[in-house]
């Protein structure tokens, strides 16, 4: 017995639509349904620094006699930490921060 082969006709390649520099493709899925979003927007640059600058956090801790908020400003320092109260209940304890810019020539 002979085996019957049908010829296929040539596969056409794909047409690829070709996404340009300043498109980006974001796909998405929500739940079982997937979407993609093309987000056009021309290409920009950032503009430079004059000089570049070392930035340093500089921190410490308090020993404060009244609580204070996250994020509140004791003398140009910024409470980035709250301790609470000592073992005695004296002192509430915070770190603080500020930052420290030194350029370079």
């Amino acid at each position: 017995m002979t085996k019957k082969v049908v010829p296929l006709p040539p596969q056409r390649p794909t047409p690829t639509k070709m996404i340009p520099e300043w498109q980006s493709r974001v796909a998405i899925r929500l739940g079982k349904q997937r979407y993609a979003l093309d987000i056009k927007c021309p290409p920009s640059t950032l503009p430079r620094e004059p000089e570049p600058a070392h930035r340093l956090i500089e921190t410490k801790f308090l020993h404060l006699r009244k609580p204070v908020a996250l994020g509140e400003c004791i003398e140009g320092w910024r409470v980035c930490w709250l301790g609470g109260w000592d073992r005695g209940k004296v002192f509430f304890i915070v770190m603080v921060s500020r930052l420290y810019v030194t350029h370079q020539k």
